[in-house]
């Protein structure tokens, strides 16, 4: 493996600023796909072809035929979350910086630099030893609407006899892990208006409603400071993880200190006391706040009463709750609890289901063959508490789902800083392709 070569190559992949959510980058999500396209050319790919849009396609691929063996889909994404706030990035965003062995980056783990581990696997092979197929997005980011679209019409992209997603991370260092469970997504504004117009704070202040503080006291209501959430029928869907999980769970390398001191960075951990950590971070749905817009925010000072405000939310579900329920559920609960006198509405901007995975199919065991036989320890089930929008859309081609990766807890998904170890990718590119040839064997 020659390491330059290939940290160069993840480089010029990592430099695309492919954010799906702002429209600015339309052109660089092409590029993105464009860069995509032109790897798996390379792997001896054919039938490449651009789905269901111009500015966020769909990238779909076949490789060589490999007669008599499986067929394995291979899923990832190449778009990115926006990566504000710039000022608290070492280096800068979309300009790769190695240091102490690891490529910091947007998209360095999700999903550009797992997605290079994967086409890079198949570059290690003389010859590709399964039958393989490429659905890789530009919209994952932004709800999978694009590939929805594509799936619901053209189903048949699904066939395969395993589907690998490699969007995941290890449970610790040196614990590869296949997922159980992802938690879906409800992300929504909430607006809420006061008055016809802004209005000055000193001619009006005191007597006219503040947007700004009507919409502070309502996101209040909607969730208690010990972390339950105020949207009435929310959980009557959700389940307690069973004795078994949670005895697994147990076992994992897992200290809830060092869960806030390395990697939420904080003064403490908040939520529902009674749920364990890992509870609350898989088994049970959320409520956040992402950002609050309205009045005035430029630089310096304007005396205005703001009439109108809006607060980015996103809802996680859990297994058994579904996406339509709990739409229904939030705008009935904004409703009732705004005041008569303020106007509040809900939007939703995408959302997904959660999933839920079997991973008793025999081709688990040679995925956890693969990490013994490479990093010398198998994988541990788990659940994951983000979600990847196009899961259960996937399940529906009925081909088992190995849903891992090869990032660490402290990639800082989403955040400024994002990583990627190197030693990761250079063990994952080992994993992956020893991963094949099981599978190439298996179906001989």
């Amino acid at each position: 493996m020659n390491h330059d070569r290939l940290l160069a190559e993840l480089s010029a992949f990592l430099r695309i600023p492919s954010v799906s959510t702002l429209p600015a980058h339309h052109a660089d999500c092409r590029r993105a796909a464009e860069w995509v396209a032109e790897e798996l050319r390379g792997l001896g790919g054919h039938d490449i072809q651009f789905l269901g849009s111009d500015t966020h396609p769909v990238v779909w691929a076949q490789g060589p035929l490999v007669p008599g063996a499986p067929t394995l889909l291979i899923y990832g994404h190449y778009d990115v979350q926006p990566p504000d706030p710039l000022n608290e990035w070492t280096s800068p965003p979309f300009a790769p910086a190695v240091r102490d062995g690891r490529i910091y980056a947007r998209g360095a783990a999700d999903d550009k630099g797992q997605v290079f581990c994967l086409l890079k696997a198949i570059a290690e092979s003389a010859r590709p030893p399964v039958n393989l197929r490429f659905l890789i997005e530009g919209e994952e980011e932004f709800g999978s609407t694009v590939l929805f679209d594509v799936l619901a019409r053209e189903p048949h992209r699904l066939r395969a006899d395993a589907m690998l997603v490699a969007d995941m991370a290890y449970i610790a260092p040196g614990w590869p892990a296949v997922y159980t469970a992802l938690r879906g997504i409800c992300y929504a504004e909430i607006t809420v208006r006061t008055a016809k117009s802004d209005l000055h704070s000193g001619e009006y202040g005191g007597a006219a409603p503040n947007a700004h503080e009507e919409l502070c006291r309502l996101l209040g209501r909607l969730k208690t400071p010990d972390g339950k959430i105020q949207v009435p029928g929310l959980y009557t869907a959700v389940r307690p993880p069973s004795a078994a999980e949670r005895a697994a769970w147990r076992k994992l390398p897992f200290k809830e200190a060092d869960f806030l001191k390395r990697r939420v960075q904080a003064k403490a951990l908040v939520g529902i006391k009674r749920a364990t950590v890992l509870e609350r971070l898989w088994a049970l749905p959320t409520f956040e706040i992402h950002g609050i817009t309205g009045g005035f925010t430029g630089t310096g000072a304007k005396t205005v009463i703001p009439a109108e405000a809006t607060a980015k939310v996103s809802l996680r579900l859990v297994p058994a709750q579904k996406l339509e329920t709990v739409q229904r559920q939030l705008a009935a609960a904004v409703k009732r609890l705004a005041p008569r006198y303020v106007d509040a509405r809900v939007h939703f901007l995408h959302g997904a289901n959660p999933a839920q995975i079997k991973v008793d199919h025999p081709v688990f065991g040679l995925l956890d063959q693969a990490f013994k036989e490479t990093v010398g320890r198998g994988t541990v089930p788990a659940r994951a508490g983000g979600s990847i929008p196009v899961v259960p859309a996937l399940a529906k081609g009925g081909a088992p789902i190995l849903l891992t990766g090869i990032g660490l807890p402290d990639d800082r998904l989403h955040a400024p800083d994002e990583k990627l170890d190197l030693k990761q990718l250079w063990d994952g590119i080992q994993v992956f392709r020893r991963f094949y040839e099981l599978l190439g064997q298996r179906g001989r």
